[in-house]
Formats: C-alpha cells, structure tokens, sequence
C-alpha cells in the first residue's frame, strides 16, 4: 500500500511575487504605430485562458519601465464580477498589462516547487474563489486588494502531481474552446438557413 503524498499549505505570497500591472493614465487607447501591447481583463476568457489574438497596440504613458510578460507568468483579473487567473503560455513580445491584473510570478526558490499552470488552476477553483468573494470589497465594482491575493492559501502537492493537473486543466480549455466553436458555427449555419428561407419565401 503506497504512502499518502504529502501537501503542502502556503499562502499565495510565499510563492510568488505580486505586481498590479502597468499604471496607465485613464483608459487604455489603441495607438495603431505604438509600440507595446497591453492585456486587459477582457482578453482572459471565462475558462481563464489568456486570449492573444486581438491585443490592443498603445504606448506607456508613464515614466517607469513597463513589467513584461513572460513565459509561465500568471495574470489574475482585481476587478469586476469574475476574478479569474490566466497563464501565460508562450513569450509575448513587448506585452505588459492594465492595472486592473495583478502579475504574479513564481519565486526563484520555489521555482521547482510550483507549476504555474497548476496555480492558475487552484486560483480558478471552487475554495479559492469562496475565500476571494468573501474577501472582495465593493457592492458595483467588485475589486481584490492586494493583501487578500496575498493572503490566499494555496495547497500545494508534490511537482509531479501538479504537473498532471496542470496537463489536465490545459486540455479542458482546448476541449471547451473546441466545443464552443463547434456551437457557434452550427449557429451560425441554422442562422443562415432561417435567412435563406425568408429570402426566397414568396
């Protein structure tokens, strides 16, 4: 009979560093010569994947250097109905994020510890998203503060076990965006048939 894995407690900042993203002034404006990209809450889909497709072009308007993605960050969504994480799968050039997501970014010495992409994951579940609805302040606009992110306790199992979740909740997303693509263009289809029909009804 094979021993019971050990898991590990800890609290969101004991692992990762925690940044609010850029501090643009006002609203974002697409620049269509700029020369950075920027992701918004509205590029993470409901499933939590990071969308990179229809990134807005800007420019910084700031002084400060931006902090840009990179390859196994987090995004996490502070503000609106939904506090989502998303993971950044791939090296984005000169991309940076609004100030309504907060950056996170696994730690040097927990390096080996963490998989991104299960934390991503575990901030997506049901207990995390218990404890940050309880924690969120605001009636309209619902935002996370920093010290609540930091605070979040997260359950950590041995790397290898994060690995296969991670590979699992990887392959969920791909499924449903899948799925949801199939809908759409059999939608899509009906649609075009309902039209034919009253086009050529005399």
């Amino acid at each position: 009979m094979s021993a019971k894995k050990t898991i590990t407690t800890v609290t969101l900042n004991d692992c990762v560093t925690i940044q609010a993203g850029y501090p643009f002034r006002g609203a974002i404006s697409p620049i269509l010569s700029g020369s950075v990209k920027a992701v918004q809450a509205k590029d993470i889909s409901p499933l939590g994947e990071l969308l990179t497709d229809n990134l807005i072009t800007t420019d910084l308007t700031g002084k400060r250097e931006a902090d840009w993605l990179k390859q196994g960050d987090v995004l996490f969504s502070a503000k609106g109905s939904k506090h989502l994480a998303s993971y950044v799968s791939r090296q984005l050039e000169r991309t940076t994020c609004a100030p309504s997501l907060f950056l996170l970014r696994i730690k040097a010495q927990w390096q080996n510890k963490v998989n991104p992409q299960f934390l991503t994951w575990q901030l997506n579940q049901s207990p995390v998203q218990t404890y940050l609805k309880r924690s969120a302040e605001g009636s309209f606009q619902i935002s996370i503060r920093k010290p609540v992110l930091a605070a979040t306790p997260i359950a950590l199992p041995d790397i290898e076990t994060q690995n296969t979740i991670a590979k699992l909740y990887e392959a969920s997303i791909k499924e449903n965006a899948l799925l949801h693509k199939l809908i759409n263009n059999r939608q899509q289809q009906l649609n075009a048939i309902a039209t034919d029909l009253i086009q050529n009804s005399k």
